[in-house]
């Protein structure tokens, strides 16, 4: 039997369709991933290269698929990568094959000079290969009772809420544009990328202009809401419960969100704060100082420095008069210094609860100030 590790390529293209189809409905629900996943695997779109696989006599027996992604946070612009469709044949399970192609992925990712990689999945699964779950974001449960009681009585503007057609997908990608934390997308990709998970984006217009939109999955779950006047928020949420037929809704957010948030904590039944997904952290300087910029946005951090040791990389991050600043190597005045390995330093910035777990962290109010750093990638961009 020949066995060969390889990159897709255009001949490979049904098969790597046939093959993720395949593994994926028998191990769960049937599976389509042009209509999961259209931003990918959608008429049109040329993932082949993005997929590692490995062939016995020529027929798939294990992929892997890597989407290069670019996001944006303020001035910064980050490479990172989405992780997704692992998968193995049945009969080709305990060979390690994944095991070879995850490690050759993370190679490539670190090559390439990737911020960090994002991945769904059971998380031990994927511990071996350094990810851990990390980020956080903002969950909200919101029933009809709590639209009735909350705005009682409140005049509702005429905002109109349609299923967004492709041809107008543009407008709205205007609005997603003036975020300043961001997954980058086209606006040739943006309205696959809002259908992605089974998704249905909806428009949102008041007086015929577009004012926000926002993506439905499972018939209630909002996983990108944006709206260019936060006012309109009650609107749009009791609009949205009369035409789509909702008795509750679960709507999600990133925890820099000030302007939906406030109205959200008094309206919402419930709100949980949840680890967001699996990371894998290349360049930890860069991520933490990217995020500590964003929590620094948004709340006041006491100043003072955190010196990290990982994996013989030494950096110092630093609050001076409202500014972030990170630094390698030595500096004059040693904060105290944290020696670390990758996993644990990244669960240490990127998670809430690793303080407990590291000797002197708890003590250290910077660490209790700072962290978790506010690490968030939208569902609609995950794979």
């Amino acid at each position: 039997m020949q066995v060969e590790f390889c990159k897709g390529t255009e001949k490979d293209r049904q098969d790597i369709l046939d093959f993720a189809d395949m593994v994926f409905s028998k191990h769960s629900v049937p599976h389509d991933f042009t209509k999961i996943f259209p931003k990918h695997y959608g008429e049109g779109c040329a993932f082949e290269s993005m997929h590692y696989l490995v062939k016995e006599d020529g027929k798939i027996r294990a992929l892997v698929c890597v989407v290069p992604m670019e996001y944006q946070v303020g001035d910064t612009v980050l490479k990172v990568n989405g992780l997704g469709t692992v998968s193995v044949h049945p009969v080709a399970r305990g060979k390690g094959y994944m095991k070879k192609l995850m490690q050759w992925a993370l190679e490539d990712m670190e090559k390439n000079g990737d911020a960090f990689s994002v991945l769904g999945g059971q998380r031990q699964r994927y511990e071996y290969f350094g990810y851990i779950p990390a980020g956080v974001k903002l969950c909200y449960d919101i029933n009809g009772s709590n639209l009735r009681h909350r705005y009682a009585g409140r005049q509702t503007a005429p905002v109109e809420v349609a299923p967004m057609a492709r041809e107008e997908a543009p407008l709205f990608w205007e609005l997603y544009q003036r975020q300043s934390r961001k997954i980058v997308r086209s606006p040739e990709d943006f309205f696959s990328v809002l259908c992605s998970w089974q998704a249905v984006p909806y428009a949102l217009r008041l007086q015929g202009e577009p004012v926000g939109y926002f993506t439905c999955a499972g018939g209630k779950r909002v996983q990108e809401l944006v709206l260019s006047d936060a006012t309109l928020l009650p609107d749009v949420l009791q609009k949205s419960f009369d035409v789509l037929g909702l008795r509750s809704m679960e709507l999600e957010l990133p925890p820099w969100d000030l302007s939906l948030t406030p109205e959200l904590g008094l309206l919402a039944e419930d709100l949980q704060i949840r680890v967001d997904h699996n990371y894998r952290i290349f360049n930890l300087p860069q991520v933490a100082e990217a995020f500590l910029k964003v929590k620094a946005s948004y709340t006041p951090l006491p100043e003072g420095a955190l010196r990290f040791s990982v994996s013989g990389q030494t950096f110092t991050l630093e609050v001076k008069e409202g500014n972030v600043l990170v630094s390698s190597g030595e500096t004059p005045e040693q904060p105290e210094t944290f020696c670390l390995s990758p996993m644990e330093a990244a669960a240490l910035l990127f998670t809430p609860e690793a303080w407990r777990n590291i000797p002197g962290a708890g003590e250290n109010p910077l660490v209790r100030a700072w962290f978790p750093l506010p690490l968030y990638t939208g569902e609609q961009d995950n794979c």
